[in-house]
């Protein structure tokens, strides 16, 4: 009874019709997903390529978020007395110091009027174990490469050994070598001399064995840091959301199966007229009892297999063989 009433063609209808709907739904939750992906931001592979500082920033000016992490190139003469150290800093889980040196830079004494001189860059130049290894700085001029990063907040700690700072923080560098400094740092990861290329690839990128030129030096290796990385939970939700009406649509489709099935075993729990009701298999419809007119009549909202389309006055009036029911 149930696989006749789900093949009849009004079921089928209903089904295909909540196939496609359900269809829609999924693509769309499929959608979602998709946005929910491409909505985390990556590492940025132009921020790899190595380009010269002042395409990145300008002296005077805040480094940002967008600024942060490019590789930039730069080139000009250490000053080997301004050297300190940052301890804290690890290195393949071991904990130890950055070597941090002013770099004058080259031909940067007309890039801001209120240096009144020369620009420098606080570069850190490598990491080392124990603050007594850290080599002295080529005296000779360099090309550095490294990434650009943001400063660090100044910390003050009175029990530092002189020559070593809590952190890492130009504003605090810039009184510490009296020198106008650029409001970021360098960490390097190729260093050269002047004269010489740096070792780039064919896409811009430094090559993988670029190295700093102090062998006592660690390389510091510092990759980007994408600024997030999760899935929009919101886009998540929707795309969950799509699959529950996914599934709503088909189970429409079952509940109205299953009613009709249940209608024809028991059909008193879905009217709401006192009296009996009994199925006509040739009719296809419920009939019942009338005690008021002492007659059997055919439900309208079930009507007889061979009846009109023009509703039940125009049906034609039928004795049912076992009761006397008639159409009305």
């Amino acid at each position: 009874m149930v696989l006749k009433i789900a093949l009849s063609p009004r079921s089928l209808a209903f089904l295909t019709v909540s196939l496609i709907i359900a269809a829609l739904f999924v693509v769309l939750s499929m959608w979602q997903l998709s946005s929910s992906d491409q909505a985390a931001i990556v590492a940025d592979p132009d921020k790899d390529r190595v380009k010269p500082l002042s395409e990145v920033i300008k002296p005077g000016e805040v480094a940002t978020a967008s600024t942060a992490d490019h590789t930039v190139e730069i080139t000009g003469r250490y000053d080997p007395e301004s050297t300190v150290v940052i301890p804290g800093r690890l290195h393949d889980g071991a904990e130890g110091y950055w070597a941090v040196t002013e770099l004058v830079l080259r031909d940067s004494d007309e890039l801001w009027g209120p240096a009144n001189g020369p620009m420098s860059i606080a570069v850190a130049r490598g990491w080392v174990e124990t603050a007594d290894q850290v080599p002295a700085a080529p005296s000779d001029p360099v090309t550095v490469a490294g990434r650009f990063l943001p400063p660090e907040a100044p910390l003050g700690d009175s029990e530092l050994p002189e020559g070593q700072l809590a952190s890492l923080s130009p504003a605090q560098l810039t009184n510490e070598w009296d020198a106008p400094l650029y409001s970021g740092y360098v960490a390097a990861a190729a260093e050269v001399p002047a004269s010489q290329q740096l070792p780039v690839t064919d896409q811009g990128t430094l090559d993988s064995n670029a190295t700093v030129m102090s062998g006592e030096l660690r390389d510091l290796d510092i990759d980007q840091q994408p600024t997030d990385t999760s899935l929009n939970m919101l886009n998540l939700f929707y795309a969950l959301e799509w699959i529950v009406f996914a599934g709503f649509a088909v189970f429409l489709w079952w509940r109205f199966v299953r009613d009709e099935y249940l209608r024809q075993q028991d059909p008193q729990k879905y009217f709401y007229l006192e009296g009996d009701y009994f199925w006509d298999e040739d009719a296809q419809s419920f009939y019942y009892w009338d005690e008021q007119d002492q007659c059997y009549y055919y439900f309208d909202d079930q009507p007889a297999a061979n009846s009109s389309s023009d509703g039940a006055s125009t049906r034609e009036n039928r004795t049912h063989p076992e009761h006397g029911a008639t159409y009305e």
